[in-house]
């Protein structure tokens, strides 16, 4: 079933805990005309999740393709957390059989499947995992990949590794600490660094990466997935400002 703003009907296959912070749900389509040609892992797609009581849905939000799956299944980590948000009200009810409105997004900001010429560091928080997660496990063997995460101990990021690659995951225990951890690995290299957190802390990464470490824009990317204090909607209107980068002036 296809609705007149593009999105299609999607089923629940499978809810599974990955750990005390995250839960796997795996959909399916149903509608195979309404799958992708391409299927990039680590892509994004949106998800309209039913309202309260029976009432209308909620404004779409954006996810991660953990991994896509040969028969076009396809699975999306989701943050565990006491929110009343739509998502978070879904997840916690989320059963197979349920069946919610799916739009295909893009692929991923970058891709690691060839081999780089300097360390390759993913900055994260939960929100972000899921995407650091699938580029990491894609990223080529010759690859020298850190994953510094910020999220609870309990976190355990589900990433298969290639043979002969090597991903090395560091639980940090607050933005300070990913900043010293940044001076130390990047500082004087010719490092590629992704960081995909809350929005004002992509911004002190970013800052510190261009103004202090001085490593070329063409090697630091950010994504602000979310905003304390703001709205999912407010994020979204947030990201179209020429300021949302925080590159005009200094973070206060």
């Amino acid at each position: 079933m296809t609705s007149s703003d593009g999105f299609h009907t999607v089923r629940v296959e499978r809810v599974r805990p990955l750990d005390p912070t995250m839960r796997r749900v795996t959909f399916a389509p149903q509608n195979d005309g309404a799958l992708p040609p391409e299927r990039p892992h680590g892509g994004h797609c949106r998800l309209r999740f039913p309202g309260p009581h029976g009432t209308a849905p909620s404004r779409p939000r954006a996810f991660t393709y953990r991994r896509w799956h040969k028969d076009g299944s396809f699975d999306v980590d989701f943050v565990v957390h006491v929110g009343e948000g739509p998502a978070a009200c879904w997840l916690r009810q989320a059963r197979p059989g349920d069946k919610i409105g799916w739009r295909h997004g893009g692929g991923p900001k970058i891709c690691l499947d060839r081999p780089g010429d300097g360390p390759t560091i993913l900055v994260s928080d939960l929100s972000g995992l899921p995407m650091m997660a699938s580029l990491a496990e894609r990223a080529h063997p010759a690859r020298q990949v850190e994953l510094l995460l910020l999220a609870p101990p309990e976190t355990r990021p589900d990433i298969a590794q290639r043979a002969g690659s090597s991903v090395a995951v560091h639980h940090e225990p607050s933005v300070e600490a990913i900043e010293a951890s940044l001076r130390c690995r990047a500082s004087g290299s010719n490092a590629l660094v992704y960081a995909a957190c809350e929005a004002s802390q992509m911004r002190r990464f970013r800052r510190l990466l261009l103004d202090d470490l001085g490593l070329p824009r063409s090697r630091v990317v950010t994504s602000g997935y979310w905003k304390i204090g703001l709205t999912t909607e407010q994020v979204d209107r947030a990201k179209r400002r020429a300021d949302w980068f925080g590159d005009a002036r200094p973070i206060s």
